[in-house]
């Protein structure tokens, strides 16, 4: 009919003996990234892999003036001007497709061009302890590497092309060294 117990309640789901939850293991189903899973059981194609970003300056070409020690140097920039990042790529591709992969892997204000939303100038005197310096328009952005491929019958990644990007990310910036 009955246990000696007087506390026959039974015990929580995940629960340790002092009723508080136990830390759970995702389940393999959720460990998997949401998306396609390759017909053999490789991970899913992704079309662009991104890998080591740093914040970099994303300088404008034609807007970068050089000189040596004790020169004054001014760069001034009307609103509407554009500029572009830098892309090498083993073989020709739409650049589009890495700037994509950047937007969703670094940050959505990543782009390939960039225009200004104002007039500006700016000045700097290269100083005497330095031998040559530079002053340039541009933007704080990101550089990476960047691959695309695919994975074979075999599971293993193929690379079909890569490269290194120079993307802005923000709008506008006047840097010098």
């Amino acid at each position: 009919m009955g246990t000696a117990f007087a506390d026959d309640v039974p015990t929580q789901v995940n629960a340790d003996q002092d009723g508080n939850p136990i830390p759970q293991a995702p389940d393999d189903a959720s460990a998997v990234l949401s998306g396609p899973v390759h017909p053999e059981g490789c991970p899913p194609d992704p079309s662009v892999s991104i890998t080591k970003v740093k914040s970099t300056f994303v300088g404008d070409k034609s807007k970068t003036v050089y000189g040596q020690s004790g020169i004054t140097l001014s760069v001034s920039v009307a609103k509407g001007h554009t500029w572009t990042g830098i892309i090498t790529y083993a073989f020709k591709l739409s650049e589009s497709i890495i700037v994509a992969s950047a937007e969703e892997t670094i940050t959505p204000s990543v782009s390939y061009a960039k225009t200004t939303t104002v007039s500006l100038s700016g000045s700097w005197k290269v100083p005497a302890s330095q031998k040559d310096g530079w002053l340039a328009l541009g933007s704080k952005g990101y550089s990476f590497n960047w691959e695309r491929g695919s994975y074979n019958g075999g599971c293993k990644w193929i690379v079909s092309n890569h490269g290194t990007a120079k993307l802005p990310a923000l709008s506008p910036y006047i840097a010098h060294s």
